[in-house]
């Protein structure tokens, strides 16, 4: 008991203030990266499912002419399409489908008496894709009024949202990571100011730079690891109250953070280890800002 009591206490105190604020701080810091983490996965899956989408199938849109048998001009684009290498299937959609996608522009009143064009769906082979310029080119010769839509022009624009999206994404972590370093460095400088007395005590004695510095960074070390899994399980579990919050079985906020929990597996590992790496790059934040700040102090106090 006696050996216990006369052991000399830690350089800094767990509860020291500068200390707790750091935790804090980080753990919010934490939190904010593990929720840039997730939207720059959910981007990433969602434009590769919607460029996956539209690689796999092109539209084909067959104008209303005058005096035009709609129905045998069809029966004759679907007839082509269907012979043409690298078309797996071929159907032509209702009048109403053309109709629903004008309502959010025009409405939904007389509609019907507007020419609206005939789509065709046509669903593409993906390890033999057929030669779309010939294609179209056989299409207009042969079907009066028709056009091949390939979605390239879409495909493009959701590519250049996602990379615009996913650089925001990198953008945010770059500021946090700075910020998570400026907190550590005047948390540092608070805590060797602070037990100034402790270390000019321990300078007298003999004890080397390095030896107060592994003392002190300890302390850090341990502050980033708490934030970095605390901020993770704050963030897992906004994922999973937004994923019960609604219906997974729609394309909603609720389904996108839902699939962040329970990825199909061979999908999700990759999103998985870069949430569980935000304590590690925490803790490794706090612990070399902290080194070379008390370093760089020690040098200029001894």
């Amino acid at each position: 008991m006696d050996k216990e009591k006369q052991r000399p206490g830690k350089i800094i105190p767990s509860e020291a203030a500068p200390l707790r604020n750091l935790i804090v701080t980080m753990t919010v810091m934490c939190y904010l990266a593990c929720l840039a983490i997730g939207a720059l996965v959910l981007i990433n899956r969602a434009v590769d499912g919607w460029t996956r989408g539209l690689s796999r199938e092109v539209t084909v849109q067959v104008r209303q002419i005058q005096k035009l048998d709609m129905e045998a001009e069809l029966q004759k684009a679907i007839t082509l399409l269907q012979a043409t290498s690298g078309v797996a299937s071929a159907e032509a959609l209702p009048r109403e489908v053309g109709l629903k996608l004008l309502e959010p522009w025009l409405g939904n009143t007389n509609l019907e008496e507007l020419p609206i064009p005939r789509l065709i769906r046509v669903t593409i082979d993906e390890n033999h894709q057929p030669d779309f310029e010939a294609l179209d080119k056989n299409l207009k010769d042969t079907v009066k009024g028709a056009s091949l839509d390939t979605h390239r022009r879409w495909e493009a624009e959701l590519t250049r949202m996602a990379h615009t999206l996913s650089l925001l994404s990198y953008v945010i972590l770059a500021l946090i990571c700075a910020s998570a370093i400026a907190m550590v460095i005047f948390a540092a400088r608070s805590v060797l100011d602070a037990n100034r007395e402790v270390v000019d005590v321990l300078h007298l004695v003999g004890a080397q730079d390095g030896y107060i510095a592994r003392q002190i960074d300890r302390r850090f070390m341990v502050s980033g690891l708490t934030a970095g899994v605390i901020g993770i399980a704050l963030a897992l579990l906004t994922f999973l109250g937004l994923g019960l919050s609604g219906n997974v079985e729609n394309n909603s906020v609720a389904a996108a953070s839902y699939s962040l929990l329970y990825a199909p597996a061979g999908t999700g590992y990759l999103s998985y280890i870069a949430l569980l790496m935000v304590p590690f790059v925490a803790t490794g934040i706090a612990l070399l800002s902290a080194r070379l700040t008390l370093m760089r102090m020690l040098k200029t106090t001894s």
